[in-house]
């Protein structure tokens, strides 16, 4: 028997290049389609071709003359906006209309007032009350504080005006700029979508799997190799070899082993052999079993 040749390294740049394959699916929709081709000057060696459907070609030659005019009518629009923003807000209407209106309240307030505190002061002299006295003096100060309060809440009054006069002066100020990024947003060409493309196939995972298994195998065939070499053919030899149940066929029971399990004879990778099922000696022996990178059990005859 010849020593087993060590495996071939798995191709790990053609699983790259076969799970980029995987993703150019073509698609056929009522918009139109989007093909795969062959591209020889490509770096990836393809290239895509979207092909819309006539009417929706048609379209989108409309949807782009459109938006040509709007992004013409938008650039015109640009030096009014420059010039908007050359020069700071002018944010003196803000206090100028509190202003005006706290005047417009006071022009009523005024007369009022100035009749009551005539009314006031005839009351007072009717009570026989002088100025001068505290009893007047004290009338007079609650009129005063009445007065008083009412000025106050007329200013508190015109005060209130001011954001709704700050947000009109704010959007006066910013109109020249929304009104072209209105027209700039409108003038994007909003062009047919194709979906998602297909969902790779991990090839890299299929090569590296693949080739774990070719280790597996030569391992085995290693073993099997050295197991004959130094005469371990016998169950008493000290050597590793694949044992698991689903890698045998042709599997017969020929003996007992003194662990009171099966002794079979069987085929495997070609050969046939006489030796145990690994699932049997992990119930009387599981310290022998060992577990492959590839999932399958071998036994180390030695400890048998």
């Amino acid at each position: 028997m010849c020593a087993p040749s060590a495996p071939a390294a798995p191709d790990y740049k053609g699983a790259a290049e076969a799970t980029g394959l995987s993703q150019k699916v073509s698609q056929y929709t009522p918009y139109g389609s989007l093909e795969y081709g062959a591209d020889p000057t490509s770096p990836s060696g393809f290239k895509s071709t979207t092909t819309l459907d006539p009417k929706a070609q048609q379209a989108l030659d409309t949807q782009m003359g459109l938006s040509a005019g709007v992004g013409d009518i938008a650039q015109q629009q640009l030096p009014q906006v420059q010039q908007q923003y050359s020069q700071p807000m002018d944010m003196s209407s803000v206090p100028q209309i509190a202003d005006q209106a706290y005047e417009a309240q006071t022009a009523r307030l005024d007369p009022q007032w100035d009749q009551r505190s005539e009314q006031n002061r005839t009351m007072l002299a009717n009570q026989g009350l002088s100025p001068g006295g505290e009893a007047y003096g004290n009338a007079m100060r609650d009129f005063e504080g009445a007065r008083t309060d009412a000025y106050q809440q007329a200013r508190l009054g015109a005060i209130q005006t001011m954001p709704q006069t700050y947000q009109l002066t704010s959007s006066a100020y910013n109109q020249p700029l929304n009104t072209l990024n209105a027209l700039r947003t409108g003038a994007q060409v909003q062009n047919p979508q194709f979906g998602a493309g297909g969902v790779p196939t991990n090839y890299g995972q299929a090569a590296q799997q693949q080739g774990m298994w070719n280790q597996d195998i030569f391992n085995m065939n290693m073993g099997a190799y050295n197991n004959q070499v130094s005469g371990g053919a016998a169950l008493g030899a000290a050597a590793i070899a694949a044992s698991d149940r689903r890698l045998k066929r042709n599997i017969e029971r020929i003996g007992t082993h003194p662990l009171g399990i099966g002794i079979y004879a069987y085929d495997i990778f070609d050969r046939h052999e006489i030796g145990v099922m690994a699932d049997e000696v992990l119930t009387v022996m599981p310290e022998a079993v060992v577990t492959m990178p590839s999932g399958f059990y071998a036994v180390n005859y030695g400890m048998l």
